[in-house]
């Protein structure tokens, strides 16, 4: 005999698992729109693209589009938040094998996580060349320079941390260097140039870093 509570228990559980597959679906919905608008940016760039294009190659809807995204410009700066957040990702987990392999050197360190870095604008040059022709939507550059005051900072805290204080003035021209490099990687001709670029870039910063200021 199924008891109210029971009955209840039961339409709960399948209420969560309505949820979790409706939510499922969304993320997978929203994964498939970002997916397309890469594409589309990619090749039209952004100034050219179409929301219907975009809706067109995900096999999506326009309605679905505006339920996940403000529109074109929400989804321009939502795969400027994927990029970045995979270069954060890549250049802590760099920075945390170096230290853990037994390094303290902090321009070590830091060397060790621009190459995390710039090894994610190699590995995803086409969507990072998105962000490097100047179409981008209005407010575009006012995040563009949050994201570089962020390393700037980032930079500064990390060797005040380790006992040897950077000035702001080297931190943002180690910083610049990097994010100069990070678009010329994107517009390469290939992956072995890219990869020529950053390690001269590497190199020169390095040698910097070796040398004490001079008065």
């Amino acid at each position: 005999m199924v008891t109210e509570q029971t009955g209840h228990a039961d339409r709960d559980a399948d209420q969560l698992a309505h949820a979790g597959r409706a939510a499922d679906r969304g993320a997978s919905t929203r994964a498939t729109l970002l997916a397309a608008a890469r594409e589309v940016f990619m090749q039209e760039g952004y100034a050219q693209a179409a929301i219907t294009d975009i809706v067109a190659l995900a096999g999506a809807s326009v309605g679905s589009l505006y339920h996940h995204f403000a529109g074109k410009a929400d989804l321009y700066m939502a795969l400027f938040g994927e990029l970045n957040a995979a270069r954060e990702a890549r250049t802590r987990a760099a920075v945390r094998k170096v230290r853990q392999a037994g390094a303290a050197d902090p321009m070590r360190l830091l060397l060790a996580g621009a190459r995390g870095y710039l090894d994610v604008g190699i590995e995803q040059r086409e969507t990072a060349a998105i962000f490097t022709r100047g179409d981008g939507p209005p407010g575009f550059e006012l995040m563009w320079r949050r994201a570089v005051l962020d390393w700037v900072t980032w930079n500064t805290e990390f060797f005040a941390r380790s006992g040897e204080p950077l000035d702001e003035a080297a931190a943002i021209v180690m910083t610049g260097a990097l994010m100069l490099a990070d678009a010329e990687v994107s517009l390469a001709a290939d992956d072995d140039r890219a990869r020529q670029l950053v390690d001269g870039v590497l190199a020169v910063l390095a040698r910097l870093g070796s040398r004490p200021p001079q008065a």
